[in-house]
């Protein structure tokens, strides 16, 4: 079992368990499902649900937050160019 800890205290985090077979997810979600998480600190459990052997799989994570700095980010790069 590992905790997996995410961090939304500055708005919506969004975190994606992918690309394997055997993982357990201790959370309302299941894998490829995009777990959406509002404010605060939180802990998701997973673990290897194989009989045997090591797991691997893909964690994708992003915040809204820094999402929509980016896209202001580069509509202002945009518009200096048109300038």
């Amino acid at each position: 079992m590992c905790p997996v800890k995410v961090d939304a205290s500055q708005g919506v985090a969004r975190v994606i368990f992918d690309e394997t077979s055997f993982l357990g997810i201790e959370y309302d979600a299941n894998i490829g499902e995009v777990i959406t998480l509002d404010g605060g600190e939180h802990e998701i459990v997973i673990y290897n649900g194989a009989e045997t052997g090591p797991l691997t799989f893909m964690i994708s994570f992003s915040g809204a937050f820094n999402a929509l700095a980016g896209a202001a980010t580069a509509t202002v790069a945009a518009l200096a160019t048109l300038l």
